[in-house]
This record gives C-alpha cells, structure tokens and sequence, in this order.
C-alpha cells in the first residue's frame, strides 16, 4: 500500500505543480478574441481624438468669425455715423447757399433802390447818409459773393468726401456679405 500511496502522493503533486505552472490559456482559444477588444478600443479612441480635433478647429473657425463679424459691425457702424454727419453737414450748407443765393436779387434791388433815392435826392445830409447806406450794402454783398464762393467751395469739397465714405460703407457691407456667404456654406 505504501507503494500506492507514493503513486497516488506523486499523481497529486504532479497534478498540483502541472495546474500552478500550465499558462492561463487554453489551447483551444486563440488569443486575438482576447486582442479583439483592445483594437476595437484603440479605434475608437482614435476617431474620438479625430473627432475632437475637428470640433476644436470648427470653434475656432466660428471665434475668428464671430471677431471678424464685431469688428465689421463696429467699423460698419463708425463709418455709417460719420456718413450721415457729413450728409447733415452737406444739407445744412445747401440750405445756406440757397438762402445767400435767394437774398442776393433782394439786395441788389436794394443798392439799385438806393441809388435811385440817392438821384433823387438833393439834401446833402439825406445824400450822405444815402451813400452810406449804398457803400455798406455793396460791402456786404462783396462779403456775400466771398462766403458763397467758399461755401461752394466747400460743398465740392463735402461732396467728394460723402462720395469715399459712401465707397468705404459699400466696402464693408460686401465685406460682411462675403463673411456671411462664407458662414452659410459652413
């Protein structure tokens, strides 16, 4: 018996040292089901960073634009304010050279008016003060002819600002429509 014993004492630890030793595996299994799981992750950790890259450049794209679309809105906006304080400034100076250009009949008819007083008349005091009168009328209607020249002057001048500010707002409003035309086909 003691010979079955150590037969059966060796089976055993033969048993014990071949499961303790054996690899994990089975034969039978292959090792890519094990594997398997681990592409499948590296996929999608890949298609996860592809996807977050993508995002970062579309916020981008969309924080550049939307400086883009404040700056144009500003500067749309300056340029628009300056635009209508020069066309207010061209409309009050059409609105005087009209009225200079309206009383000038009146005062000419007034010198002719009082040179004709002044034919008539034959007291050299009331002749004085006639002559007087003719002289500073002339005098202010010299002044006249200048001012009117230099507000004419001006409106040509005003005129030709009106037309670069109306060029630069046409600029910028394409410049906005292009960036729109570019955020629709986004």
């Amino acid at each position: 018996m003691s010979l079955m014993k150590s037969f059966i004492f060796g089976c055993a630890i033969c048993l014990v040292t071949f499961c303790c030793f054996c690899p994990a595996t089975v034969l039978a299994q292959t090792p890519k089901p094990a594997q398997a799981p681990q592409v499948d992750l590296d996929q999608t950790l890949q298609q996860l960073l592809r996807e977050v890259r993508e995002l970062r450049l579309v916020v981008q794209r969309a924080t550049v634009n939307n400086t883009r679309f404040q700056m144009l809105i500003e500067r749309l906006r300056i340029e628009q304010a300056r635009f209508d304080a020069m066309n207010r400034q061209l409309e009050n100076l059409r609105s005087q050279l009209a009225e200079m250009r309206a009383s000038k009949p009146q005062m000419e008819n007034q010198i002719k008016d009082a040179e004709t007083m002044l034919d008539r008349t034959t007291d050299p005091k009331a002749r004085a003060e006639w002559e007087f009168s003719i002289r500073a009328a002339k005098t202010n209607l010299t002044k006249m002819a200048a001012e009117e020249e230099r507000l004419a002057d001006r409106e040509t001048s005003l005129n030709a600002e009106l037309q670069t500010a109306q060029a630069r707002l046409n600029d910028l409003n394409n410049q906005l429509d292009s960036l729109m035309g570019e955020l629709k086909g986004l």
